[in-house]
């Protein structure tokens, strides 16, 4: 074997060991990154969690409020942040009046933080798409409320509703529900017109 010959094989066992010193490193840097995220929205759920826990304002009872100041079909409740304050944004349409409602309620107090209204009609037409047309007009004629759909998900000591929001696809109008709990986030669908349940799925 030549001196030469030698030579490139010692270079290509450096250049190796190098690539692998590389890779590890990544694997590892990687590693730490997905660990640090996943502390992180572990911290942010037990943080909101024991906001939830320790509010004394109920989801229903923020839902009533909505619905007595904004009489119509809520279509979407969401736990939103503003300003450092939890807050549940309430959305609903009003078919008969073709306005949209949309207001912000802090969670801690149950207070009003801002409120919005649109109309839905233009030059005497309704600028709602057919799917939300559609979705509306089952709730209104045969189906269940998002009220109804929240009494339905039956969530386990500890959990709360992180966002519910109706939806139609695929011919069908459903809530797609997300909540929140010890054990981490879950979601459930509920047929809007049967009350059916889908088995609920780990996000």
């Amino acid at each position: 074997m030549t001196l030469k010959h030698k030579f490139r094989i010692i270079f290509t066992a450096f250049l190796s060991i190098i690539t692998l010193v590389a890779l590890c490193s990544a694997a590892l840097l990687m590693s730490s990154t997905t660990y640090a995220k996943d502390h992180d929205d572990y911290k942010e759920n037990q943080m909101i969690l024991l906001a939830l826990k320790s509010s004394p304002i109920s989801l229903d009872s923020i839902l009533a409020t909505f619905k007595t100041d904004y009489p119509s079909i809520v279509t979407e409740i969401e736990l939103d942040e503003e300003d450092n304050i939890l807050l549940y944004e309430i959305k609903g349409i009003d078919l008969e009046e073709g306005t949209r409602y949309k207001a912000h309620y802090a969670l801690h107090n149950g207070e009003k933080i801002s409120s919005h209204s649109k109309s839905l009609r233009f030059m005497g037409f309704n600028k709602l798409d057919e799917h939300d047309l559609a979705a509306l007009e089952t709730v209104k004629n045969q189906g269940i409320s998002i009220q109804d759909a929240i009494a339905l998900t039956n969530l386990p000591e500890g959990s709360y509703i992180e966002s519910i929001e109706l939806e139609r696809k695929r011919g069908l109008t459903f809530y797609e529900v997300k909540s929140i709990g010890p054990s981490g986030s879950t979601k459930i669908l509920i047929d809007a017109k049967s009350g059916e349940i889908v088995p609920s799925l780990r996000r």
